[in-house]
């Protein structure tokens, strides 16, 4: 009988711990990246005119330097990169909030996002903190799963600095400071339409309803031999390439590692440039905007 009470006991225990955590645990990282996702909002609610959002995961904050881009091609463009943790669907979602009628989307996605679950471990945190209405697109098991999940990955955080453009770009990020067990080719599973490409055909359909030019491109990363006879890529190029206008191609945005900061997909102020004057090039060629010259 002790036994069985002292097992209740520690039961009550375990909840009580559990039920505090997912009410009041506030993670310093969402945090951050929630202030981050307001402030891109604001200033993308303060533009009256048309503006070019370009939105994705974190390699997308690192690339696109949005205030040479709106300079050059006289239209405002926000830069709303987030955090691959979060998922596709949660990327397009905050990018259709910032969204108007006239708007270009440059959405330019990992490639690990196309077979991770759309609302991943990061969406499933910020909803936890801000949106618990949002808590029914997630099983009693994957709510088990993240906040474990969750609970180390707040426990290992290290809050880094960054100088953020108004427009929402990192800038002056200097160097590369990418270690060997980082410089490694990324691992593709075999590519396959499911749950993401449809929400892209959904946000393709959406796009045109609102008169909004969507444009799909690919992540800057670093260049590996590898990659060369990789199937994942010519299979994704033949989806986006068959149901969206594509800006460029996979191996277009593959630079050597002299390019790249801290990882694969986080390039340095060299990288961003480059990456940037490619996009400039890409939409003045689509879109026939802007007169200046672009920069060497």
């Amino acid at each position: 009988m002790g036994i069985l009470i002292g097992a209740f006991v520690l039961g009550v225990v375990c909840y009580g711990v559990i039920a505090l955590y997912s009410r009041f645990y506030k993670s310093r990282r969402i945090e951050i990246l929630r202030q981050m996702l307001m402030e891109k909002q604001t200033y993308a609610n303060g533009i009256t005119e048309n503006k070019i959002v370009i939105a994705g995961g974190s390699e997308v904050l690192y690339s696109f330097d949005t205030d040479f881009l709106s300079e050059q091609l006289g239209t405002p463009a926000v830069n709303l990169g987030s955090n691959v943790g979060f998922g596709a669907a949660f990327i397009m979602d905050r990018a259709k909030e910032c969204l108007r009628s006239g708007d270009t989307l440059v959405l330019s996605l990992a490639y690990g996002l196309y077979d991770r679950p759309m609302y991943d471990v990061f969406a499933y945190e910020y909803f936890r903190m801000y949106d618990r209405e949002q808590f029914r697109r997630f099983s009693w098991k994957e709510r088990a799963y993240y906040m474990m999940k969750n609970v180390v990955l707040n426990r290992r955080f290290e809050e880094k600095f960054f100088d953020m453009s108004p427009s929402g770009f990192y800038r002056n990020v200097m160097g590369s400071e990418l270690p060997p067990h980082k410089n490694v080719p990324l691992q593709f599973a075999d590519f396959a339409e499911g749950e993401v490409t449809a929400y892209l055909l959904a946000l393709k359909k959406y796009c045109e309803f609102h008169d909004i030019k969507l444009y799909i491109t690919y992540p800057d990363t670093v260049y590996f031999a590898a990659y060369e006879t990789e199937p994942f890529f010519e299979h994704l190029e033949g989806f986006l390439k068959q149901n969206f206008s594509v800006i460029g191609n996979a191996s277009s945005y593959m630079y050597d590692s002299e390019y790249f900061y801290n990882s694969v997909y986080h390039v340095n102020k060299n990288g961003q440039r480059k990456r940037t004057n490619d996009l400039l090039k890409a939409l003045r060629k689509e879109q026939s905007i802007g007169n200046k010259a672009v920069e060497g």
